[in-house]
C-alpha cells in the first residue's frame, strides 16, 4: 500500500540573499523547497550531468564521501501534490546538509577550485540560518503563522535555542551592572553579592521582551532550578548562536541605552517603555 501524498497548503518565493527559491508548505506543515533551484542558492552553475547517484549540484566525486545517509535519504525528494499535479522537492532541512558536505570538503581540503566560490556561498548561507531557521523564515514568508499553526510557532521559538548547553561566556558587560548599581542607588557591587533582584530585572528587561516572553519560557524549562532553587546554567547559555544569543545581546544594548538616560528607577522604566513603544508617562521636564 503505498503511502499518501500530501497536498500543498501554499507556495511562493523564498528571497534567500541574492537568490530566489520556489518553495512550498504541505498541509501537515513540512516546509518543501523546489528542486530545480537548489543549485542556484548555493551558486553552482547548472552544467552537466552528475557524475554519481546524487543530483547534479552535489552530484561531484570528491564530495561524495562526506554525503550521510540521511542526506541521501532527503536527496530522494518528497512527493506532493499540487493542485492536480503530482511533483517533488526537497525538504527545506536539505539545504543547510548541502552547504555541511561543501564545507567539510573544504576544511579536509578536498575541493577543487573551482568549488571553492560555492563552498564561500554555503558558509554564508549557513551563517543567515539554521536548518530550524529556514523553516521559520518559509512560514514567515508565505503567511503559515498567522493561522497560528502550533508547529509554526513552536519552530520560531525554538530557533532561538540552542541543541547544547554552552560552556559559560561573559556576555553582560560590566557596564549594564554599573549603571543597575546607579539606577537604585547601590555601592558598586560584584557577581558575588548582586542582590537577587537584579535577576529579576534581567529577567524582565531582557529576556521576556523577546517574542513575548515565549522564548524565557522555553529557557526555564530547558535550564530548571536545581534542589536549592537555582539554575544549573546561564539562561544565555542555551540560546543559539546564530539567532537566540545576537537576540539577547540586541536586548542588553537596548537596555543599557535606556539606563544611561535614567537619572532612578522609575525614570528608568518610563524610558524603557518608550523604547518598547509602550504607554508611558511624559516628564515635566522633558
Amino acid at each position: 500500500m503505498s503511502e499518501k501524498k500530501l497536498k500543498v497548503w501554499g507556495k511562493g518565493p523564498l528571497k534567500i540573499m541574492d537568490a530566489e527559491i520556489d518553495c512550498y508548505i504541505l498541509e501537515d506543515g513540512t516546509p518543501i523547497l523546489n528542486k530545480g533551484k537548489m543549485m542556484k542558492a548555493i551558486g553552482r552553475q547548472w552544467k552537466g550531468a552528475s557524475r554519481s547517484d546524487s543530483p547534479n549540484f552535489i552530484g561531484a566525486i570528491n564530495l561524495q564521501k562526506f554525503i550521510r545517509p540521511e542526506l541521501t535519504e532527503k536527496l530522494k525528494g518528497i512527493e506532493f501534490y499540487d493542485g492536480g499535479r503530482l511533483i517533488s522537492g526537497y525538504h527545506a532541512d536539505t539545504l543547510a546538509e548541502v552547504c555541511n558536505v561543501y564545507l567539510e570538503a573544504r576544511e579536509a581540503g578536498d575541493l577543487k577550485k573551482a568549488q571553492l566560490p560555492i563552498a564561500q556561498k554555503c558558509e554564508i548561507l549557513l551563517r543567515s540560518f539554521a536548518k530550524i531557521g529556514l523553516r521559520a523564515l518559509i512560514y514567515e514568508q508565505l503567511g503559515f503563522e498567522k493561522f497560528k499553526h502550533p508547529e509554526a510557532f513552536r519552530l520560531l521559538i525554538e530557533s532561538y535555542l540552542s541543541e547544547e548547553i554552552r560552556k559559560w561566556s561573559k556576555e553582560f558587560p560590566d557596564e549594564l551592572f554599573w549603571q543597575m548599581d546607579r539606577i537604585y542607588g547601590n555601592e558598586k557591587t560584584t557577581s558575588r553579592n548582586r542582590p537577587l533582584y537584579y535577576a529579576k530585572f534581567i529577567r524582565k528587561y531582557i529576556y521576556e521582551p523577546i517574542e513575548k516572553g515565549a522564548v524565557l519560557k522555553r529557557l526555564d524549562e530547558k535550564i530548571p532550578k536545581d534542589s536549592k532553587g537555582r539554575k544549573k546554567a546561564r539562561l544565555h547559555s542555551a540560546t543559539s548562536e546564530d539567532i537566540g544569543l545576537p537576540a539577547v545581546k540586541s536586548q542588553i544594548w537596548q537596555v543599557l541605552a535606556a539606563l544611561k538616560i535614567s537619572s532612578d528607577k522609575k525614570r528608568y522604566e518610563n524610558n524603557f517603555r518608550r523604547m518598547m513603544g509602550q504607554t508611558y508617562q511624559t516628564d515635566l521636564f522633558e
